[in-house]
């Protein structure tokens, strides 16, 4: 492709690079990169400023390598195109989603604090019910699934919710040459405050709620907000089909700042005034009995999942659908069918006793309050709560996360999480803080299976923090782990030398 096709389809490449010499514009572009070690031949380099390098030291080395053209912010280099006032993460997105120019037709993003990667895989099962070829994108990695029963899971290279630039828009490319028509994709506030989702063309967008995470990047939850509220207000097309959680209060300030916008907004919620009203949520052992009401008619489904909050990424995930135009009467009576994600609420029954063991992802205060208060609904025994918290992230919700275990269950047991760089005895000391009844275990691995041997009949065990995680980042090192086979393991051996019957 020549560099003036590419920037022809972009207003803002446009502007920034109509003036550069006929040549260039003439040149035919075989990539794009930020990092100067993968440029070749033909490749556009954009120097980008992160948080261990800055990418205007690697201009040399990506010339060396082949760059026909570099961008980076305020060069005075006369090789260099500067993007002044742009951010050149901006334009890294725009130039790759021109590149890569191909998208499915109905695209959702679901941003917030929790609720995510359900809503997501939600949106996904309704879609191939209602007999499209769709997909999810997000913390799992792509998934896709047909009608037909065709399935298959790509993962992302750089286990990040949104995906990074390049990543993203090369597997929409894919995506659209699959013949994916529908896709629900994770907008985290990092991939908002990072222009990556920039160059997506939404039809639809979902806030599931927002509250106290990543205030080590965002510094204030004020700040937090604006970041996914840029999805609805910079980025979503106009005339798009909004969901919002109208119980949450960030949910409700959204609501009325976008009341006078284009955008066809659907609220859900057990808000009276919510267009999809929750009316009732009955938790059972196994499951959800789940009562909405939509423009004054009833629908009644039982869910094959635990947890409340659960029941409101159901919601937010109908409310979409329906706001894209789906007939109400198909999703809402589709939801009866609906498997959670992985790692979100994953139930292990170790059948001796009646007891079960819970996977849950839940690493932000809210979602362990959320998780601990839907099974001490339905709780016949103790709750036994095992979790850590990540290192090198906010060290504020840390104690907090240690008062709501202290708050809801029987024994807590406190191990490690992806500690990365920090001190894990360190970590463990500052959720202690918040729960000085609580055993420490620092192997994850030796933790699960203490905890498994301490259950009795129709206790709950949850294992909290990883979910879908499968693996474990100490210092440098990252290894294998996973919650769910540990567990599994841990209850056959247990049964082995006769501790559980």
């Amino acid at each position: 492709m020549l560099l003036k096709d590419l920037i022809s389809r972009k207003k803002i490449l446009f502007d920034l690079l109509k003036n550069i010499p006929e040549k260039l514009l003439n040149n035919n572009v075989s990539g794009i990169s930020v990092n100067s070690k993968e440029v070749k031949n033909n490749f556009i380099f954009v120097a980008i400023k992160g948080q261990k390098f800055d990418g205007s030291d690697f201009i040399f080395e990506a010339k060396k390598n082949g760059a026909f053209l570099i961008i980076s912010n305020n060069s005075n280099d006369d090789d260099v195109i500067s993007t002044n006032t742009i951010s050149t993460r901006l334009i890294y997105t725009e130039l790759l989603s021109s590149f890569y120019e191909k998208q499915p037709n109905e695209i959702i993003g679901v941003t917030g604090t929790n609720g995510k990667t359900s809503t997501v895989e939600f949106c996904r099962q309704l879609w191939v019910q209602a007999g499209w070829k769709a997909a999810s994108m997000g913390t799992l990695g792509t998934k896709i699934e047909t009608s037909s029963n065709k399935r298959f899971l790509r993962s992302s290279k750089n286990n990040l919710t949104t995906f990074d630039p390049a990543e993203l828009y090369k597997e929409l490319h894919e995506l659209k040459n699959e013949e994916i028509s529908h896709l629900a994709l994770e907008a985290s506030s990092h991939g908002l405050d990072q222009y990556r989702l920039d160059g997506v063309k939404f039809s639809g967008a979902v806030f599931t709620n927002l509250s106290h995470d990543h205030l080590d990047y965002h510094k204030n939850i004020e700040s937090y907000f604006n970041c996914k509220k840029r999805l609805f207000t910079e980025i979503l097309q106009r005339n798009s089909a909004v969901a919002i959680n109208i119980d949450n209060d960030f949910g409700r300030r959204l609501f009325n700042e976008l009341k006078s916008n284009t955008h066809v907004i659907f609220t859900f919620g057990q808000s009276l005034d919510a267009n999809i009203r929750i009316n009732s949520i009955k938790q059972n052992n196994h499951s959800i009995d789940l009562v909405l009401e939509y423009k004054n008619q009833m629908y009644k489904s039982t869910i094959g999942m635990i947890g409340r909050f659960q029941a409101y990424n159901v919601v937010a995930a109908a409310s979409i659908c329906i706001g894209l135009g789906i007939d109400p009467n198909l999703i809402l009576k589709s939801i009866s069918y609906l498997k959670p994600a992985r790692g979100r609420m994953e139930m292990i029954s170790t059948t001796h006793n009646n007891s079960i063991i819970v996977i849950d992802y839940a690493h932000t205060p809210e979602a362990l309050s959320h998780v601990l208060n839907s099974i001490r609904e339905i709780a016949k025994g103790k709750i036994i709560t095992l979790f850590g918290c990540g290192g090198d992230r906010d060290k504020e919700k840390r104690k907090t996360m240690g008062k709501i275990a202290n708050k809801f269950s029987d024994l807590i047991i406190v191990t490690d999480d992806n500690p990365r760089s920090e001190s894990p005895s360190s970590i463990r000391k500052d959720i202690l803080a918040g729960c000085s009844k609580a055993e420490e275990v620092s192997d994850r691995n030796k933790a699960i299976s203490y905890a498994i041997s301490k259950l009795q009949k129709n206790d709950f065990l949850l294992i909290a923090g990883k979910g879908h995680e499968t693996f474990q980042t100490i210092g440098m090192e990252t290894l294998p782990f996973d919650d769910y086979t540990v567990a599994k393991e841990s209850i056959r051996n247990l049964k082995k030398v006769g501790e559980i019957h």
